[in-house]
């Protein structure tokens, strides 16, 4: 009897196995990842963000995908974290784009002071504009070699000032030396005859100390979490002085380098986390305000004709900044419709 010709099906057969157990082995390969921020322990933004984008990854991957935190830091510093993540010194990083707007100038669009109303509405938006084809996904995170995986726009920015200067009308911001992330805030803190000191959060508290700064363009939750609360003499509420966009972003490498089913698992989590943080943040932010008030800080009354002052101030810088990159060669115009198109539809 003449077996030969089955010898090819059965070595074909016996290597088509090893090659799905060798895929499936990789496939539940034990993975740690190394989540780095520039945060300190307990602070609002990890509590809120990355903690549950982590428990939901690890719960999606059955444990298979873990994760090491590095806060405060220690991989490096906040305004580094974006080229560090790319060539892989960390797995996943805080990155805030503004920290480093040379590189990342148009995702500034949603930080323009006064462009949405909630921040769900702007998280939502920023999300699909750096996703699946959309423009700062080709324009600036790709070419970055980045993959954002939680997008937040953080509760609309406050001025809060350590100054003890009596704060009456727009004018009275005249000259004022107050933190910004740089890009859209700094336009916005021009606009209105303030001094634009672009830094980093890390580095805002001994600013203050020290009287280098007058005070910050921030949210409420973040100076809770910095405990500058006793600290704060005066600052603004229910204004929109703009917000701060943060990302959990991957280097793009490290992200083509894992297993299907776990890349899944990042992409989903990340869409899933910015809708439920956004929500959070929304929430909190009341709640930080009043206990900073409660530590002393006396809220600023801005009248009508502040108002119109600031609105016509937010909407020169919007127009401003659109026709600074498109003379950059920058698409500020298609961004800022992308944007607001984004806005408009909801999602």
């Amino acid at each position: 009897m003449n077996i030969e010709p089955r010898l090819p099906w059965s070595v074909g057969l016996a290597a088509l196995l090893l090659a799905g157990s060798a895929s499936a082995s990789f496939a539940q390969e034990k993975i740690v990842l190394r989540l780095a921020d520039s945060l300190p322990a307990g602070h609002v933004i990890h509590e809120m963000v990355a903690k549950p984008f982590m428990e939901l990854v690890t719960k999606a991957t059955n444990g298979q995908v873990t994760f090491q935190h590095f806060p405060s830091e220690q991989l490096g510093k906040a305004k580094d974290m974006a080229q560090l993540t790319a060539l892989g010194v960390m797995d996943l990083a805080y990155i805030v784009p503004s920290y480093s707007s040379d590189k990342f100038p148009l995702t500034a669009v949603a930080e323009l002071p006064g462009i949405f109303e909630t921040e769900c509405q702007g998280s939502l938006a920023f999300y699909k504009i750096s996703h699946n084809g959309g423009v700062l996904e080709t324009k600036e995170f790709g070419p970055n070699q980045l993959r954002p995986l939680v997008t937040i726009a953080l509760p609309a920015y406050q001025i809060q000032l350590a100054t003890g200067r009596v704060i009456k009308s727009a004018k009275d911001l005249e000259g004022l030396k107050v933190r910004t992330t740089g890009g859209a805030m700094d336009l916005m803190m021009r606009s209105i005859g303030g001094i634009p000191v672009r830094m980093a959060a890390p580095e805002i508290y001994e600013s203050l100390t020290r009287g280098t700064l007058d005070g910050m363009i921030f949210s409420y939750q973040s100076s809770v979490s910095y405990e500058f609360g006793k600290m704060l003499k005066s600052g603004t509420e229910g204004q929109n002085f703009g917000t701060a966009i943060l990302t959990y972003s991957m280097g793009e490498t490290k992200f083509k380098s894992l297993p299907e089913n776990v890349r899944k698992a990042l992409v989903e989590a990340g869409e899933q986390t910015t809708r439920e943080s956004c929500k959070r943040f929304e929430d909190g932010e009341k709640i930080a305000t009043d206990k900073i008030k409660s530590q002393g800080m006396k809220v600023i009354e801005f009248g009508p004709d502040d108002k119109k002052v600031f609105d016509a101030a937010f909407k020169t810088v919007a127009e401003d900044w659109v026709k600074d990159l498109d003379k950059r060669g920058k698409p500020g115009t298609e961004t800022f419709k992308a944007f607001t198109d984004a806005l408009a539809a909801g999602h």
